[in-house]
């Protein structure tokens, strides 16, 4: 077989049939379609149909998503595992583009809510499926780099609907649902003419027993290291571990830079929009620079990551008394939400690093079960919340957080450069 790091002068070759480039890109332009999603429902709290709505609703209206992001991580997860990660893939595409067209037309609550949910059905097959490709279908020394790189395009895509949001704010929500409709239509072109060259799991292949098949396209990837034989570890302390870092990064993340808005600063114009541009443009940054700090090993890399997050909210919670000035608080949210992404970015290496290629996705999706349902109760609970309690919440979400990946630097495995296909 070719060394992938012998190809084209030590570079991955990207002119086969099958190529490391197509799913690449692929998998970002699903990632960056997931960003613009998820930031639709927040952001519409500025329309008038939405901010009219009672405190309760608009509670309701905020979890709603991650509901149905949590049926697509399930649902699709699991026919990814039965029926091959390709297929799942081609067809999210279908969901969440139906989901964009009705958004575009929805000018109540209940069209958009069914707009919302079937794209963010869409995404969440979508994520666990491509979490699951690029783990199985690139080498090994370059596995946690891209599960860095491509998850961060979720926050650029937020960044890039939220900023258009904010510079369009004084114009009609027509103007705004239109660049949305257009972002979201180029993204989609762009996933649907790569998505047809991305290979089947050479590894889900051979979990199914096609060898020759699960050959070809390893050949056509330029594999051929499969890195460190390990078993593959307790499932249940996998499952326990992923879902508290999962509480701690997910629900800090929501809280910080999708709901804080909506509830505490409604009465300052456009500035939901502005909080979530300053947070993901924070996140973004932090993603491209966890690329490179992966690799110094998943233990110590998790435990910083967490340690820095609980820092920061430890100095927000300082500054408190002046957190309605944008000065003070959007700064201290970008460097928040660097720490978040480089838990994020944990999170999308161990989560497809610690399961068997058999149940992949679907434990993937399982995982999601517990940061998922607890986001959906903090949107309720800290709704009679508190300015200062809100933080302090957060702040005890990023301790519990530490804490975890401090038991699992003692007690888990190290998965820079194991092999995806675990030992019997």
């Amino acid at each position: 077989m070719m060394n992938e790091n012998k190809i084209n002068g030590g570079k991955p070759d990207f002119t086969r049939r099958y190529s490391a480039r197509n799913l690449l890109i692929s998998a970002s332009a699903g990632m960056f379609i997931w960003g613009i999603i998820a930031s639709v429902a927040p952001l519409a709290t500025q329309w008038p149909f939405i901010s009219a709505l009672p405190r309760s609703y608009e509670a309701i209206f905020l979890a709603a998503p991650s509901v149905f992001l949590l049926i697509g991580d399930l649902s699709l997860g699991r026919l990814s595992d039965l029926f091959g990660r390709k297929a799942v893939y081609v067809s999210t595409i279908v969901l969440y583009l139906l989901g964009i067209f009705i958004i575009y037309f929805a000018y109540s609550v209940i069209p958009l809510i069914i707009g919302i949910a079937l794209a963010e059905i869409g995404v969440g097959g979508e994520e666990v499926t491509a979490l699951s490709l690029i783990a199985e279908d690139l080498p090994v020394r370059k596995r946690g780099r891209y599960l860095v790189l491509i998850p961060n395009m979720n926050n650029i895509g937020s960044f890039v609907i939220a900023f258009l949001f904010l510079y369009f704010y004084s114009s009609s929500i027509h103007t705004q649902k239109l660049y949305f409709l257009l972002l979201g239509i180029a993204t989609v072109f762009l996933a649907v003419y790569t998505r047809a060259r991305v290979p089947e799991s050479f590894r889900w292949l051979k979990e199914k027993g096609r060898d020759r098949a699960a050959d070809e396209i390893r050949r056509e990837m330029g594999i051929n290291d499969d890195g460190i034989s390990v078993r593959e570890p307790n499932y249940a302390l996998t499952l326990i571990f992923l879902g508290i870092i999962g509480i701690s990064q997910y629900l800090t993340f929501g809280l910080m830079a999708y709901i804080i808005g909506p509830y505490f600063f409604s009465n300052q114009p456009n500035f939901t929009s502005e909080i979530i541009v300053y947070a993901m443009a924070g996140a973004s940054v932090a993603g491209f620079i966890a690329m490179f700090l992966i690799n110094m090993g998943r233990k110590r890399y998790s435990m910083l990551s967490y340690l820095g997050g609980t820092v920061t909210m430890i100095l927000i919670l300082a500054l408190i008394r002046y957190i309605s000035d944008p000065a003070v608080f959007l700064p201290l949210l970008f460097l928040n939400m660097m720490f978040s992404e480089f838990a994020w970015a944990s999170r999308t290496t161990l989560e497809p690093e610690l399961f068997g290629t058999g149940h992949r996705s679907y434990s993937i999706g399982l995982v999601r079960i517990f940061p998922i349902l607890a986001y959906i109760a903090s949107i309720y609970t800290t709704s009679s919340f508190t300015l200062n309690q809100y933080i302090i919440f957060n702040l005890i979400l990023w301790g519990v957080g530490f804490i975890a990946t401090v038991f699992w630097a003692i007690y888990g495995i190290e998965t820079k450069n194991i092999s995806m296909d675990f030992t019997r």
